[in-house]
């Protein structure tokens, strides 16, 4: 079987190092908005090995094109952490000075006095708030001049594909890849349902883009560029972490081996490109350094690890989000009737009224069980004290997965875990999401785990299974 497979062989050191050489290098939307969402420094050390590629960089014209139409609302999203961030701290020091003067220490206790914490908390506070508002006045606004902008174009000046010819070219694409989701041949086929829980169209110079097709247009784009430049070594950094681009095999957790072996197949039967390799940010920066000699900090690859990690651990698009946010909303509501439940801006995502007392549903969409009981242990810890001002008599947290089999093995990994904490008024409710694919998702209840130290069981709302 010796060479029949390549697709499924180890590529040698010598393959790796001859391609960072000579190979062209391409990236996908998402490393370029990630500019936007990395500190300075991370930022600075990626333009500057771009800069270093300039003859051999090149993207898409749909990277080219995503890039621009989402650029605003990436430097949107970011300003709007800084509100979040200064009404969080505010809600948190006011609500410390209320329920520190609910203990009338003053009256009650002889010892105990927080008028020296108190003081120095707001000061902490007023000081961090402050350099906050400095932070704030040099962020990147969504008017006015965009350095990153300016300087990614001048990098790509004439290294970027030329557009689809017409929307017949554009409508024979999206047929070769409704085709194609049918057999999950990768790339795209996890973005297949985009189209069902919104508007997946948009124009641009009288081309009708589907969202949906995004990735397999790009694939497309890079297979064409490459046939017609005669290019034979790619290498493709993405920040995209969905199964329809990683070879990921369960090893004690999910390992990524590397790009699918289909688009490896794809790519030297189709354009002749042999090697083509995948990264990752991380990867990529931790390559350039080592074959590159590349300026690449410690904390820059920190950075970017930590930021893909927490994008690949949700593994979530926000379909999916949505659907698993409906479907419990629907479900809450024919257990308490429409005029119990209410959705709530902040946590949790709903409150049911019953009886003079309020209990929140907090919804949380899992589709990498192996994950989430970390993440729940780092909620309960930090960001429900948070938030858990009394205005609710329980919590649930709601896990929503696909099937029967995630529902189990949540189940297991979290009664075994040890790292979620015993926290009052706080039950996990798991469940499985139902008809995904259609506009009314359902949810139906399979476990349900009460923490330790828990109110007692007539204080919750009665589940029926």
């Amino acid at each position: 079987m010796k060479g029949l497979f390549p697709e499924y062989s180890e590529v040698s050191d010598s393959v790796y190092k001859r391609a960072w050489k000579e190979a062209t290098f391409v990236f996908d939307t998402n490393v370029l908005l990630n500019l936007y969402r990395y500190q300075a420094q991370t930022r600075e050390e990626l333009l500057t090995i771009l800069a270093q590629l300039t003859d051999r960089i090149w993207i898409p014209h749909h990277v080219a094109l995503e890039f621009q139409r989402n650029r605003l609302r990436v430097i949107a999203d970011q300003g709007r952490r800084f509100s979040d961030v200064k009404n969080l701290v505010e809600k948190s020091r006011a609500s410390l000075v209320s329920e520190i003067e609910k203990l009338q220490l003053k009256k009650r206790h002889s010892s105990i006095d927080p008028t020296a914490f108190i003081s120095g908390f707001e000061e902490l506070s007023r000081e961090f708030l402050s350099n906050l508002d400095g932070l704030t006045e040099v962020q990147q606004g969504v008017t006015g001049p965009d350095p990153i902008r300016q300087k990614l174009e001048d990098l790509f000046d004439g290294n970027v594909g030329a557009p689809p010819r017409d929307q017949p070219e554009l409508e024979d694409i999206y047929k070769r890849a409704e085709q194609r989701f049918k057999f999950k041949i990768p790339p795209g086929f996890e973005d297949r349902d985009k189209d069902k829980s919104g508007p997946d169209e948009h124009l641009y110079g009288s081309l009708v883009y589907k969202r949906k097709f995004a990735d397999f247009l790009i694939w497309d784009q890079l297979l064409s560029h490459a046939r017609e430049a005669k290019i034979t070594s790619v290498i493709f950094v993405t920040d995209d972490g969905k199964d329809d681009w990683w070879n990921r095999i369960e090893a004690q957790g999910p390992k990524t081996i590397g790009p699918r072996p289909e688009l490896i197949n794809e790519a030297r039967v189709a354009a002749s490109i042999d090697p083509f390799l995948m990264y990752d940010p991380e990867g990529f920066l931790k390559y350039a350094r080592e074959l590159l000699s590349a300026q690449v900090s410690d904390s820059t690859l920190s950075e970017v690890r930590d930021f893909s990690k927490a994008q690949a651990e949700s593994l979530l698009s926000i379909d999916f989000v949505h659907q698993a946010e409906t479907a419990v909303s629907r479900w809450l509501r024919a257990r308490f009737g429409d005029d119990k439940v209410k959705p709530n801006s902040g946590l949790p995502d709903f409150m049911v009224s019953l009886d003079g007392s309020k209990h929140g549903y907090e919804v949380r969409a899992v589709r990498n069980p192996g994950e989430i009981v970390r993440r729940i242990g780092e909620f309960l810890t930090r960001d429900y004290p948070v938030y858990a001002d009394n205005s609710f008599t329980t919590l649930t947290l709601v896990l929503v997965v696909n099937n029967d089999d995630d529902a189990l093995t949540l189940s297991r990994r979290i009664r075994r875990s040890k790292s979620i904490p015993s926290v009052d008024k706080v039950r996990i409710l798991i469940g499985v999401m139902l008809n995904a694919d259609t506009a009314t998702p359902g949810f139906i209840p399979t476990d349900e785990l009460l923490l330790k130290d828990r109110a007692s069981e007539d204080q919750l709302p009665t589940v029926d299974f």
